[in-house]
């Protein structure tokens, strides 16, 4: 009897790139998962898209990652601060990655281009005017 071969029904890697550098992120393992989904849960709450508090199970998770970034993994992670990616660039890989391992490739895709795709400015923004930002 021959063993089945999953691979081809398997997430694939998340491939992210900077400045020509290709960063291969493979699916989470067990213990990552529990980290991803945890993240993802706190992402969502203080994006508001869902009600919140972090339930405190939840909390003991994120309690344990500390400063670690586990939608991306040690060795992608550690890759990319030996190759001197921006930290805010790492954050924005760690954040996408994330959602990307707990939710799939078009929300991450969609939170990530409502977070950081580039935007015309409202029109009257420039002036002050009707779309201009709130002063603080």
């Amino acid at each position: 009897m021959s063993a089945l071969d999953f691979e081809a029904w398997a997430i694939p890697d998340l491939l992210l790139s900077w400045k020509g550098k290709e960063y291969r992120v493979p699916p989470p393992t067990v213990e990552r998962a529990k980290q991803v989904l945890a993240a993802a849960v706190r992402g969502e709450v203080n994006l508001g898209l869902v009600p919140g508090p972090v339930p405190e199970q939840i909390a003991a998770v994120l309690a344990e990652i500390g400063d670690s970034h586990p939608g991306l993994g040690e060795a992608a992670y550690s890759q990319m601060v030996a190759d001197d990616v921006p930290s805010y660039v790492i954050d924005r890989y760690s954040y996408h990655a994330v959602f990307h391992w707990a939710r799939g490739a078009d929300y991450a895709a969609f939170i990530s281009t409502l977070l950081w795709a580039p935007r015309e400015p409202a029109e009257g923004a420039a002036d002050g005017g009707e779309g201009a930002a709130p002063k603080g």
